[in-house]
């Protein structure tokens, strides 16, 4: 049985109904989070739907979805010692749908931004009823989370099926431009460490 079979009934009809709905104006967005975790492969119970969609877009994904769907929170800029972003949430199917846009990752080290032009370019692309969904790749999500704290089985898994799948060290490095380099160096020390890749420091 495959990983989609598997997905509970109400999470794919949301997963269809966000990708035609933001299909039918053109707009561009990739799934992350546990569920873009669970899709790539991961052994985890995703609970609900976070997408990330280009800035200048997502006050006309708040517009769309908030006329079709139960609004928990429009879209806003938004801020706390962890996120930065544009972002809202609503709910589909009894599934909590967070909307995202221009999200950084904030840690006393620095910054990570998540690029959307990048992450959409190098995205997995899966089909589920013939529709097509955007997964973030796993570089990336390993790299974020590794900067978010309380996720260490999350990287490990990450770092689990990275071995069976292989990294791709052109995403890897696109992720790593967008980090702190305190960052990138635990990152590659990380793969160097699971025989991933051989470690090269980013600075002296």
């Amino acid at each position: 049985m495959s990983l989609l079979e598997h997905l509970p009934e109400n999470m794919r009809r949301t997963l269809l109904e966000i990708a035609n709905t933001l299909s039918s104006g053109q707009i561009r967005w990739v799934l992350v989070g546990s569920t873009a975790s669970y899709l790539h492969g991961l052994d985890i119970v995703p609970k609900d739907i976070d997408i990330l969609v280009e800035l200048k877009r997502v006050y006309e994904v708040d517009e769309l979805l908030s006329s079709r769907f139960t609004v928990i929170r429009r879209v806003k800029e938004s801020s706390d010692k962890l996120y930065s972003s544009h972002y809202g949430i609503f709910e589909i199917h009894n599934v909590k749908v967070e909307v995202m846009a221009d999200l950084k990752i904030q840690r006393e080290c620095g910054v990570l931004k998540l690029n959307f032009n990048e992450i959409y370019s190098y995205s997995k692309k899966i089909k589920i009823n013939g529709t097509c969904i955007r997964l973030i790749p796993l570089e990336w999500q390993l790299v974020a989370n590794i900067m978010i704290p309380d996720k260490e089985r999350r990287v490990k898994a990450i770092l689990a099926l990275l071995k069976v799948k292989g990294i791709e060290k052109r995403i890897l490095n696109s992720a790593l431009h967008h980090a702190p380099d305190s960052v990138k160096n635990m990152v590659l020390k990380i793969l160097g460490n699971s025989n991933l890749m051989k470690v090269e420091s980013s600075t002296p």
